[in-house]
């Protein structure tokens, strides 16, 4: 596949340079071209996995960024389990208000507390707080 030509600044010198080196060689571009680019990954890899640890973290994100990998110091942290739904275990009959008896008091259980509703219901339930779900 052939390659597209740089807009940089240094992709000019890069031409240039490229172009006296097909003239002084004898080999054709594309040979050339495959030579150089298997010399800067040798030379690139080399430093990348003997000296990755010198790099300041700053440094090493950036490498990573525009090698499009997480690199070797980092590892994936397992994915979190999906929370399921609980089933609910208390319900205010006459709002429907359900809650599954984890975290916190909704604010509609609590405002039930107190109210006439909840002292007739408690005198039947005095070992419950909250009416059980039916079902």
């Amino acid at each position: 596949m052939p390659r597209t030509p740089s807009t940089a600044r240094s992709a000019s010198k890069i031409n240039a340079s490229l172009a006296a080196a097909v003239a002084r060689s004898g080999m054709d571009e594309q040979a050339l071209l495959k030579a150089a680019t298997r010399e800067a990954y040798e030379r690139v890899t080399l430093l990348l996995s003997t000296s990755f640890a010198d790099f300041t973290p700053e440094q090493q994100r950036r490498i990573q960024a525009l090698v499009g990998t997480e690199g070797p110091a980092r590892r994936k942290k397992p994915a979190k389990a999906a929370k399921e739904d609980l089933p609910p275990r208390f319900w205010l009959p006459h709002s429907g208000a359900t809650w599954s008896g984890r975290g916190r008091v909704p604010n509609a259980f609590l405002s039930w507390e107190g109210t006439v509703a909840h002292t007739e219901w408690k005198k039947t339930h005095p070992d419950q707080r909250f009416p059980a779900y039916p079902g």
